[in-house]
This record gives structure tokens, sequence and C-alpha cells, in this order.
């Protein structure tokens, strides 16, 4: 078996962690006998003219033991629907190149439609490939995807021979907006094994949180529900991430008089996510919209009590064992789980909570869920 595997994002020199979640299924794919092969249109913005030193075009590598083969150029026409004709393509000249020097492809596996799914929908298509997509991203929430690309995206959900969403909530937008009712759920695999279980050696009792400090994230509304409840008391709030509301986020640690309790880490590297993680009492994230909440899991691999709001993507993963939710955007609800769950953090059980974790998103599970989902295709192309 042979897959093409898309990413709609992935990793790059001027980000290397982009897209993480993607390379670490498709590793998971070859270690368990699946014969991968990476194609990756790598879309520059135009902003990054004469500022790219790269060479433009098709190139091939060894990436982390995946044979990569990435199209590098860059987006002449963006916000234009007619975009997508270029970068058509660029994955048909990484389609025949691959088919040339690895082998006929038995399936197209992409993740996420735009632009992945989009493009693959085309080369599913004209080259009569079984296609997968798997979404991962919100159709309803996303700030790029423009009302005219959407008939597009629609179009590849409908005609891609599996749709598979990885949470609930993101299964029943698609379902809304495609129409298509037989949605399969498989989560994001999740390197549990990265994380571990420590002891607490804190002084004050710490809660952890972790997100992008964008949009809606919610770290405005935690850092109020600690202020109210923990102020002047022997509670720290540790908080890792970068973007543009962090100094805004500052200066309302600042404004409540939190900030000697109040910690910003800014980006941290994966080893110092699950140094955190491990070292915390219990971790907390108040995002508005979530289609999964990998930070959730890797809490959770760790040992620790989570807290979540009720966005899409946290009620597949936090019950009444392993922690608490509460509305979005409700300072005093938040507050209240904080002090419920540090006042009887002991009633959590580190091993249970890891255990549950392992068995529900751990790599083989999640891998042999996918490769059902080859496995079932090409029967029926039989």
């Amino acid at each position: 078996m042979h897959v093409m595997f898309i990413p709609s994002w992935y990793h790059n020199k001027r980000n290397l962690v982009h897209g993480s979640f993607f390379k670490e299924q498709a590793m998971a794919l070859k270690d368990a006998g699946v014969k991968v092969t990476v194609a990756y249109n790598e879309i520059w913005p135009l902003t990054l003219m004469f500022k790219v030193k790269e060479k433009r075009g098709l190139s091939f590598n060894i990436e982390d033991g995946l044979r990569t083969y990435r199209y590098k150029d860059f987006n002449y026409k963006p916000k234009n629907p007619k975009m997508f004709d270029s970068f058509n393509k660029r994955l048909e000249k990484l389609y025949l190149e691959i088919v040339k020097k690895e082998g006929k492809v038995d399936i197209i596996h992409c993740h996420s439609s735009f632009w992945a799914g989009i493009s693959a929908n085309y080369i599913s298509k004209k080259y009569n490939i079984p296609l997968v997509i798997t979404e991962h991203s919100s159709i309803e929430k996303a700030v790029y995807i423009k009302e005219s690309y959407k008939p597009l995206v629609k179009k590849s959900y409908i005609e891609c021979d599996k749709l598979i969403a990885v949470g609930n909530g993101l299964k029943d937008e698609i379902t809304r907006f495609s129409g298509r009712e037989d949605i399969e759920v498989i989560h994001n695999l999740i390197p549990v094994d990265n994380f571990y279980i420590s002891e607490n050696t804190n002084e004050k009792f710490t809660f952890f949180s972790l997100a992008f400090l964008e949009g809606e994230k919610g770290m405005d509304i935690l850092i109020k529900a600690f202020s109210e409840k923990f102020k002047d008391k022997n509670y720290k709030l540790i908080i890792g991430g970068e973007g543009s509301q962090k100094e805004g986020l500052i200066n309302l640690s600042n404004n409540l008089g939190i900030s000697n309790q109040v910690e910003f880490l800014g980006a941290i590297s994966r080893e110092e996510v699950a140094k955190y993680m491990s070292i915390c009492n219990a971790f907390v994230l108040a995002s508005l919209h979530e289609t999964f909440g990998v930070v959730y899991i890797e809490a959770l691999a760790s040992g620790k009590p989570v807290i979540g709001t009720y966005n899409g993507g946290a009620e597949d993963i936090i019950s009444d064992k392993n922690g608490l939710l509460v509305n979005k955007n409700d300072i005093k609800a938040l507050g209240d789980a904080m002090v419920y769950l540090s006042e009887n953090i002991s009633s959590y059980d580190k091993e249970n909570i890891r255990n549950e974790c392992v068995e529900r998103f751990s790599k083989d599970k999640i891998i042999n869920e996918v490769i059902n989902v080859y496995s079932n295709i090409l029967k029926r192309g039989e």
C-alpha cells in the first residue's frame, strides 16, 4: 500500500514545528508498515519576495525518515480563487514525480481541505486514485477561507472517498456544511510517550495554560478568573505561547495587580511543553473554539486534571474523571472550577488519568483506525 500524504501546512525553515502532528502521523504510518510519501506544496506569501533564499520548484529530501517531495513557490494570486489552478498544477507535478520515483500511488490522504483537499481532489479525479480527507480546521471559524473558496472546499468534502473529522464538534459542523452524513471521527495522534508523570514540588499551587496567544483562546477570561479567585493567595498561573495578544495580556495582569503571580513563557519547545505539563498541578484552557484540543490530551498524558470549556473539541476529551467543563466566556464559572479543582486535587488519580488517555489517544489506536480506512477503501476497489 502506497499512500501519498499531503499536508495543508507543514514545517519549513521559518517554522520548524508547523504541521508537526501531520508529520507524526505520517511517521507512525511508516513505522506500521505503510509506504508513505509526503507531497507538500510549500506556498510562500508575496511578503517574502526577495527575502527567501531557497530555490523555487520541485525538490526531494528524506526528512525524519520520510521521503518528502516539496514544490516551493510564491502565491502569485493571493485572495483569488484562480490561485487553486496554480496549486493544482504544482501538486500534479509532485504527483507525477512521485509516481516516477516511488511507484504507483494507491491512496491520497490529505490533511485539511484548504488548500490540500481542493488540489488533491483534482488529482484524485484526474488519475482515478481514492482520496481520504482528514479535516482539522473549522470552516465556520476560519479566518483565511473566503466565501469564494467554500464551494471548492464543499466539493472536495462531497467527492472524496472518505471524510474524517478530528472531533465530534467538527464532524457536526462539516455535516451541516456539506450535507454528508458518513463522516468518521478519528482523533489526532498524540505522542503520549513524550509526556510523563512527576511529583509536584511547587511551593504554590500552579495552573498551566498553553496556546497561540491569538483569536479565541480565552486567555483574558482565564487571567480575570484567576485574579478574582486567587489574587494575593498562594497560587500561580503560567502561560506558554506567543502571539499578537501577548502584550495586552501582560498589561491585563499588571492592571489586575497579579503580575507577580502570572508568568508568561513565550514560545516553548515540545520538550519544554512536556516539562511544564509535568510540573504544574493542573492545566486550564478557556478557549472559545477548538476542533480537537491537543493540549488537553498532553496534560492528561502527564497525569494532570484539566479544565476546559464547551468549545466543540474539549467535550470529546474531558470527563468528570479527569477534569471539569464550564461555559465559554464565563469568568465566574471558570474561577469556581479552578477553586474546586485546587481544593479537591487529591481526588484525581494521576495514573488513572494517564492510563485512560493512553488507551484513547495512543499512536497504535489512531494508526490502526487510519489503516482500517485505507483497507476498506482498497477492498471496495477490488
